[in-house]
């Protein structure tokens, strides 16, 4: 008799723990976080059982550590003020990338822009927008530019010159929707997508259980993230998309506009007819690259290269001879249009 009561009282306990264990345990479903990182914004939708805020702000936190123009403390800060020339596992991820983009695109992608990128105000040392440089002052900044003129040996950075400098801004927006994506994808994650700055990569499916639907926005002068409007809408999973325009950013002197996009090779604002890039690919960094240096060498040029390239599909939107708006696209890109 004793024992059954004994029994009974330790089944009671054993279901009182599985219930509280059942109600502590978070249901798995559709979470959103979203905040200002790198001076622009993130949005990243994620089916989970538990709220993975926390662990998002240590990752990119982690992430300006090594990468951020802006914060002067960071890796790649201490590389350009020659404090060190040591490289950590993110500054040898993006150099490498770098390199290789910069090759494939004969140049038009460089990350040793930045003294230049700097004098024209669209780095980071605050200087007006207004102001454009003259050609003196370029020609004395463009021998500090080229990714010829650095090496990596034994995870050490090797300048040509104290005076070069890395800009990060047009690839570590795409490498940080990598590093966060990895770390979901190694929790196991099977359904998220992560957006920082507008770039993209996405995998599994959204809440109504399809592909994820991006849209790419059309080149509206002046517009931003709460007035922008649709070019097309395309479905995404398991790849990255980065976007690149010269719509946003631009400085006015007269009747004359000049855009963000740097020609390395020149010093000057690229002038082509494209309005903006859109870049398909395995993964964000290499998009993100390759979307700023198609910016660069212009559309002709830029649509060879992507159909030389396998894992990458592009999307052109430019001004034709008659000042119309116009898209074209690489041969796999028409797969990902919303049927």
């Amino acid at each position: 008799m004793q024992k059954n009561i004994v029994m009974k009282y330790l089944s009671i306990f054993i279901i009182s723990i599985l219930l509280i264990s059942c109600q502590t345990k978070e249901k798995i479903e559709y979470r959103f976080y979203e905040g200002p990182i790198q001076g622009t914004t993130f949005h990243i939708t994620y089916e989970w059982h538990t709220d993975l805020s926390e662990q998002i702000d240590s990752l990119l936190q982690a992430f300006n550590k090594s990468l951020s123009n802006f914060d002067p403390n960071s890796q790649i800060s201490k590389i350009n003020k020659n404090e060190t020339n040591e490289l950590d596992a993110l500054t040898f991820e993006m150099l490498e990338t770098a390199r290789m983009v910069y090759e494939k695109t004969n140049g038009a992608f460089d990350i040793t822009v930045a003294p230049i990128v700097n004098a024209w105000g669209f780095g980071w040392t605050g200087k007006s927008e207004n102001i454009i440089p003259d050609s003196l002052t370029i020609d004395s900044l463009l021998q500090f530019v080229g990714m010829n003129k650095i090496k990596i040996q034994n995870s050490k950075i090797i300048k040509n010159n104290p005076n070069i400098m890395i800009v990060t801004n047009a690839i570590a927006k795409g490498l940080s929707v990598d590093y966060v994506s990895d770390y979901l994808f190694k929790l196991g994650l099977g359904n998220f997508l992560v957006e920082i700055g507008g770039e993209i990569y996405c995998f599994g499916e959204n809440k109504n259980g399809e592909s994820w639907r991006i849209g790419i926005d059309k080149p509206i002068q002046g517009s931003g993230e709460y007035n922008r409007e649709n070019q097309i809408i395309i479905n995404l999973s398991g790849k990255a998309i980065a976007t690149s325009g010269n719509y946003r950013r631009y400085i006015e002197s007269g009747k004359e506009k000049f855009g963000h996009s740097i020609d390395p090779r020149t010093g000057h604002s690229a002038l082509n007819s494209v309005l903006s890039v859109s870049v398909i690919g395995n993964n964000c960094m290499e998009c993100d690259a390759f979307a700023t240096g198609f910016m660069v060498e212009g559309l002709e040029k830029s649509i060879q290269i992507t159909e030389s390239i396998d894992n990458i599909e592009a999307y052109f939107i430019y001004l034709d001879k008659d000042n119309e708006v116009k898209s074209i696209w690489s041969s796999g890109f028409e797969k990902h249009f919303c049927k």
